[in-house]
């Protein structure tokens, strides 16, 4: 039997078994359990355990005096169970073909590849180190930000704490990452130059992610670490020149191995966030006003920026969209596995991308700029015309490499099941591993809510701030991750202190007499709207500067 006829006797009954689960999930609540918790969430009685439960929700969240509130969590909770049905189906076809799923295994992770296209994720990884921002400004600004304003995400974020370095150190820890990280993707000393490279990148990263926001570039320093473990330099790089008149070693697994894990780990970037939007938001994610409220609210987080694209005034193009989304995420893993698909997943990443910078500004140049990784150049350049021993083109026999697959082997590993974690626990605050920005909770109403800052002077002058942007040397996206984390922080001196912070940020100044007030305000995102008062404003603390005194309201 060929590979092909086997492969459909494996997903017809597959694709056949989860279409029927969630046929018959569909079934269950349009016909029956759809009427029972509307009666119970309308007050028209019905199952009573359903009816208390509703009644104890309310009692801690208003959001549940809504009938449609409950009936979005009841087709929540049937998502999820369509989802676990998907898993165990899966489960099942994968122990009852275990034979042929271990072999498949096994052949992906043996599979020699060549020298260049591990050359060229080196170039492309630490090339994108050296240009996103955190590796530069942010870091020399977030190192110089005061304590109060610390929020450790977990993993090895409380270590960072303490390795915060001063200014002097800062920036000398800055020069010799620049240098490690130029002369790992030049390839010179290419060994110890990923090593020292790959380290600092965890602290040179790592210092901007302790402020309240952490901006998702891990995958640049899971990729440093792979290609510090194996043999990235051999080709394309000044150590090949040097060794002058060598031709370029033949394929082999320790090129292939870290690729198939840069790979993987590339899935995991889009596969956890797709099963978070279906599992917190349910079909409501794709199916109600959500995309268009998220869309909106993206665009009050921009002072001057105008969207090029605006889908907001078509619903057919937003369900659509929103259902592109979740099958682009959820299928991009198994996009992985084959050569062909490897490549239509370069193309459908980069209009996804693409469409995301027109839509939202929100660009994931660092994620994109990893994407050359998943075409095979040899064969591609040799079918243009291309020859070169020296790189490797097209594949050839050259010498044997030498090297050792277990360093490579126990880095992915430690990757893989790091970053795992963290995707089913859906915990998106970590460093080094994460979970990749989720979206999932469904936004019901066009409002956002702002915090804005008023200072009241001794002489009686006032000046007023909003915190809806980036203020001072704080981009956009680490701002209102900071004040975010602000306001979860209980009231008290320790918050107040805080936002007295936020306040001389912002306003370039520290005030020391009179009263400072900060209010939550929540504001229209509908574009129409925009420079309207806001629809409701309470007062979160007033700090009497004169005495040191505050108070909490």
């Amino acid at each position: 039997m060929t590979r092909s006829v086997q492969n459909r006797h494996l997903v017809l009954p597959f694709t056949l078994a989860v279409l029927g689960g969630w046929l018959v999930l569909c079934l269950a609540w349009y016909g029956w359990l759809e009427g029972v918790v509307d009666s119970a969430a309308s007050g028209r009685g019905g199952v009573d355990a359903l009816v208390d439960l509703i009644e104890q929700r309310r009692s801690v969240d208003p959001a549940w005096e809504a009938p449609e509130h409950a009936l979005w969590v009841g087709r929540t909770v049937m998502t999820r169970l369509g989802l676990l049905w998907l898993l165990l189906v899966a489960g099942v076809t994968g122990f009852n073909h275990r034979q042929s799923l271990i072999r498949g295994v096994k052949a992906y992770f043996t599979e020699p590849d060549a020298p260049l296209n591990l050359a060229i994720l080196r170039i492309t990884t630490f090339g994108a180190l050296l240009l996103i921002p955190a590796g530069r400004e942010e870091f020399l600004i977030h190192a110089a930000l005061p304590e109060t304003l610390l929020f450790p995400p977990s993993g090895i974020g409380p270590l960072l704490t303490s390795l915060i370095p001063e200014p002097f150190t800062a920036r000398l820890i800055l020069i010799v990452w620049i240098a490690a990280t130029a002369m790992a993707m030049l390839g010179l000393l290419t060994r110890p130059a990923t090593i020292v490279s790959s380290l600092l990148t965890l602290i040179v990263l790592g210092i901007p992610q302790l402020h309240g926001k952490v901006n998702h570039a891990h995958h640049l320093v899971w990729f440093a670490i792979l290609l510090a473990s194996a043999p990235c330099g051999d080709v394309l790089s000044l150590d090949g020149w040097i060794r002058r008149g060598r031709t370029a070693p033949r394929p082999d697994p320790r090129y292939g191995l870290p690729l198939r894990i840069a790979w993987l780990l590339l899935g995991m970037v889009y596969l956890f966030p797709g099963v978070w939007k279906l599992w917190t938001g349910g079909l409501d994610w794709i199916f109600s006003d959500h995309l268009r409220n998220q869309i909106w609210h993206q665009w009050t987080t921009h002072a001057n920026w105008t969207p090029v694209l605006d889908p907001t005034g078509h619903p057919w193009l937003l369900r659509l969209g929103g259902l592109g989304v979740i099958t682009f995420e959820l299928s991009f893993i198994l996009l992985m596995l084959s050569r062909p698909t490897r490549f239509l997943a370069l193309i459908l990443g980069l209009l996804f991308h693409l469409a995301n910078l027109l839509t939202l500004n929100i660009g994931f140049i660092s994620l994109m700029a990893i994407y050359p990784c998943l075409v095979d150049w040899p064969r591609l350049l040799s079918r243009l015309g291309v020859r070169s021993m020296r790189v490797g083109i097209p594949r050839g026999v050259g010498p044997p490499t030498r090297g050792s697959l277990v360093p490579v082997t126990i880095a992915g590993a430690v990757l893989l099941v790091g970053n795992g974690w963290y995707g089913i626990r859906g915990d998106n605050y970590g460093w080094p591993f994460a979970c990749y920005p989720k979206f999932g909770y469904p936004i019901r109403e066009p409002i956002r809510t702002v915090v804005e800052f008023e200072f009241v002077a001794s002489d009686g002058g006032v000046e007023r701030e909003s915190f809806a942007t980036g203020r001072g040397p704080l981009r956009t996206a680490r701002w209102i991750g900071t004040v975010k984390r602000v306001l979860k922080m209980p009231p008290g001196p320790r918050r107040d202190e805080a936002l007295l912070t936020l306040a001389e940020i912002a306003t370039g100044t520290q005030p020391r007499t009179g009263v400072a007030r900060f209010f939550s305000s929540e504001y229209s995102t509908r574009p129409e709207d925009r420079g309207a008062p806001p629809l409701r404003t309470r007062t979160i603390s007033e700090v009497m500067l004169r005495t040191g005194a505050a108070s909490d309201t």
